[in-house]
């Protein structure tokens, strides 16, 4: 089963996709860490990509279509979790393309919503570790202490996460994540849910739902 995660920024597509990973075995496919990665490296790209992702803007479709059919080639015997990718359309259309050379397809497209102003709390709130990558939020889900994660190190507030850049995210989802909504919608495979429920029920519904 290849199942997508969507939802605006904040909603926890994260935390429900690693529950899945860790219980079912899904190769994840997280285009977000992907790319910052990248940011961080070397890359011919990195600092395209930086800036990108420093001004809240979704990163071109030609850099990411080029992350994604990288990938796509991953070995995935339990099937893939797409976590917040395909973010258009367009992408939606590539990755189906992709899938179905191995004959495969998108089985399910987990939709997780909540309202703008939960999602800039939430954003506003994040904290990463800087180094072994761990995320807190100081509302939901707060570190030992304010400033530093479990492992010792000092947690970061990403510069993404301020709500200037979060607003503009948002917007950028909206605008190109619609139509990715809806055309799974009309495919009868989206799975909407209620993000501000908590964790565990979330996780729960999702389970039920996708009949695992």
């Amino acid at each position: 089963m290849n199942v997508v995660i969507l939802g605006p920024q904040g909603s926890g597509k994260g935390t429900q996709a690693e529950m899945l990973i860790k219980k079912y075995g899904f190769t994840h496919i997280e285009t977000g860490e992907i790319l910052r990665q990248m940011a961080a490296s070397d890359h011919p790209w990195n600092n395209k990509i930086r800036k990108m992702l420093n001004e809240g803007i979704l990163v071109s479709d030609d850099i990411l279509n080029v992350v994604l059919k990288k990938y796509l080639t991953t070995a995935h015997p339990n099937g893939f979790l797409f976590d917040g990718t395909p973010r258009n359309f367009e992408q939606y259309k590539l990755m189906n393309e992709l899938l179905s050379q191995n004959e495969e397809k998108f089985d399910k497209v987990i939709y997780l919503k909540i309202p703008e102003e939960e999602t800039i709390r939430r954003l506003s709130s994040r904290r990463k570790c800087e180094k072994c990558g761990k995320v807190y939020n100081l509302v939901t889900d707060p570190p030992p202490d304010e400033k530093h994660c479990e492992c010792g190190s000092e947690l970061i507030h990403r510069e993404d996460d301020f709500p200037d850049a979060i607003k503009k995210r948002l917007n950028a989802f909206w605008e190109s994540t619609t139509k990715v909504i809806d055309a799974a919608k009309a495919e009868g495979i989206l799975i909407e849910i209620n993000g501000v429920q908590p964790i565990e029920d979330i996780h729960k519904e999702i389970v039920e739902k996708l009949g695992l």
